[in-house]
C-alpha cells in the first residue's frame, strides 16, 4: 500500500473515531478526568430529556414515567407523580460533586453496600440502589447504583458513596441519597384538595339509602356554620360542626386503590356533599373497607358545577328632584384605593362558565379513583349525627315534699248501716 493511501485512511480512522466518541458524550453524562475532584458527578446531564426513572431496590422497584406528555408513578397504576418531589430529586444528581474517587475491589464494593440489589448471592446489607435515568427511546442516560453513607466523627452525613454504569470506580459524592424513597406509594401527588372551611356554604349528608341525617350551613361567608334542625332538648357540638367544614382543607391522600379492582356501587354509600359559595359541588363518598387483615378508610369524589343563585337587585328609588346643589364630596386616598381593590377583586373573579369548565376537568382528573386516607383524616366525615351534639341532660327526679292545701270536707250525712272513716 502507498504511503499516501495509508496517510488518508488513517485520517479517515480518526475522523471517525472522533465522531463516535462524540455522539457518545452528547447522548449520555460522563465523569471526565477534569470533574474528579470537585467537579460534577454527571457532566452533560440532559434533564428535559429525562422520560423515564427507575429505582430498584430489594424491597421494591419504583417506576416513574411520562403517559401523554404527563409524569406518573407506572408501578402504582399510573397515578400521577409528585412533580416537586420529582424536581428535586433529579436536581440533586444533577448538583452532585465528586470529593474523591478510587478503584474498588468485589470485597470493597460489598463493604460500601455497592452491589446491585439484584445480585442474589449478595447479603441485603451488602446491595445498594440503582437509579437509571432514560431517554424516550429507551436509552440509558445514566445507571447509577448508590451505596453507604460516609459518617464523620460527629456521625453526621460525609456524603455517599455510588459507582456508575457497574463499573469498579467508585465516587465519593457531596450529596446524601440515603432517604431516597424507595416504594412506589411514597411518590404519589398526595394532594388532593385544599378547599378553605370559609369558602362553603352547606354541607349536607345522606344515608347510603337517601335518607336525609343531617345539614351544616351558613348563610353568608365570615358566619359561623349551624348545624340545621337541631333535634329538640339537644345543643350543637360546635367543635365538630367546625370540623365537618374544614374536612376538605389539606385533604391529602396515603395510598390509592387499583381502579381495575370491582368496587363498592355508589349507591351503596354514604353521600356527604359540600355545597361551595362559588357554585362548585363536591360530593364525598366515604367508605371503610376490612383489607389484607387491617381496617382502610377510601373515599371516593365527584366534582360538578351548579350557577349559585344571582342575589336579588333592588329596584333604585329615584332622587328626589330639588333646586338646592347638593355637593360632591372628594374622594380620600383611602377610598380611592379601596376603589381600586374592589375592581381588581372584580377582574380575579371568574365567571360561571369558566368555573363549570374547572369543575369538569377536576372531575376527570379525581374522580376515577378510590383513594386511602389517613384514619383521623376520615373521621372528619362525620356519619352519626350524634357525634354533632352534646350529651343529652337527664331530668334530676327528686322527690319534693308538698305540703297540702287546706280544703273544706263537705259534709256527709252516713247512711244506715255505714261507718264514716276516720281520718
Amino acid at each position: 500500500m502507498k504511503p499516501k493511501t495509508m496517510l488518508i485512511l488513517l485520517i479517515i480512522l480518526g475522523v471517525l473515531i472522533g465522531a463516535s466518541l462524540l455522539i457518545k458524550t452528547t447522548q449520555t453524562p460522563s465523569v471526565s478526568k477534569k470533574s474528579r475532584l470537585g467537579g460534577e458527578l454527571l457532566e452533560n446531564l440532559p434533564v428535559n430529556d429525562i422520560t423515564s426513572v427507575t429505582i430498584q431496590s430489594e424491597e421494591d422497584t419504583v417506576q416513574l414515567g411520562k403517559i401523554d406528555d404527563k409524569w406518573v408513578v407506572k408501578s402504582r397504576y399510573n397515578y400521577p407523580v409528585d412533580f416537586k418531589k420529582l424536581i428535586d430529586f433529579v436536581k440533586k444528581w444533577k448538583e452532585a460533586k465528586i470529593g474523591r474517587s478510587f478503584k474498588a475491589s468485589s470485597e470493597s464494593l460489598a463493604r460500601m453496600q455497592l452491589l446491585p440489589p439484584d445480585e442474589t448471592e449478595a447479603k441485603e446489607d451488602q446491595k445498594g440502589i440503582r437509579v437509571t435515568l432514560k431517554k424516550e427511546d429507551e436509552s440509558v442516560i445514566a445507571n447509577i447504583i448508590t451505596g453507604k453513607v460516609r459518617e464523620n466523627d460527629q456521625r453526621a452525613s460525609g456524603g455517599q458513596y455510588v459507582r456508575l454504569d457497574d463499573s469498579e470506580n467508585v465516587f465519593l459524592t457531596d450529596k446524601n441519597f440515603k432517604y431516597m424513597t424507595k416504594d412506589s406509594k411514597g411518590w404519589l401527588d398526595k394532594e388532593l384538595l385544599d378547599i378553605k372551611d370559609e369558602d362553603i356554604q352547606k354541607v349536607v349528608f345522606n344515608s347510603w339509602d337517601d335518607k336525609h341525617i343531617y345539614t351544616v350551613q351558613r348563610e353568608k361567608k365570615g358566619e359561623d356554620a349551624k348545624l340545621i334542625n337541631v333535634p329538640d332538648g339537644r345543643k350543637p357540638k360546635q367543635s365538630e360542626v367546625n370540623s365537618i367544614m374544614r374536612a376538605l382543607s389539606s385533604l391529602r391522600i396515603e395510598d390509592v386503590e387499583n381502579p381495575s379492582e370491582t368496587q363498592t356501587d355508589k349507591m351503596k354509600i354514604d353521600k356527604m356533599t359540600f355545597f361551595l359559595f362559588n357554585g362548585k359541588v363536591y360530593s364525598l363518598y366515604p367508605e371503610k373497607k376490612f383489607k389484607d387483615n387491617n381496617d382502610i378508610h377510601c373515599l371516593r369524589v365527584e366534582v360538578t358545577f351548579q350557577k349559585p343563585p344571582e342575589a336579588e337587585t333592588k329596584e333604585e328609588t329615584p332622587p328626589e328632584t330639588t333646586s338646592e346643589v347638593t355637593p360632591v364630596p372628594e374622594e380620600t386616598p383611602d377610598a380611592e384605593a379601596e376603589k381600586a381593590e374592589d375592581e381588581e377583586k372584580k377582574k380575579e373573579e371568574k365567571t360561571p362558565e369558566e368555573l363549570s369548565y374547572e369543575a369538569e376537568m377536576e372531575n376527570k382528573k379525581i374522580s376515577g379513583w378510590t383513594y386511602i386516607v389517613a384514619k383521623w383524616k376520615y373521621e372528619n366525615f362525620i356519619t352519626n349525627i350524634e357525634e354533632l351534639l352534646e350529651e343529652g341532660k337527664k331530668e334530676e327526679t327528686t322527690v319534693k315534699e308538698v305540703t297540702p292545701e287546706k280544703e273544706v270536707m263537705p259534709v256527709v250525712t252516713p247512711e244506715k248501716g255505714v261507718t264514716p272513716d276516720k281520718e
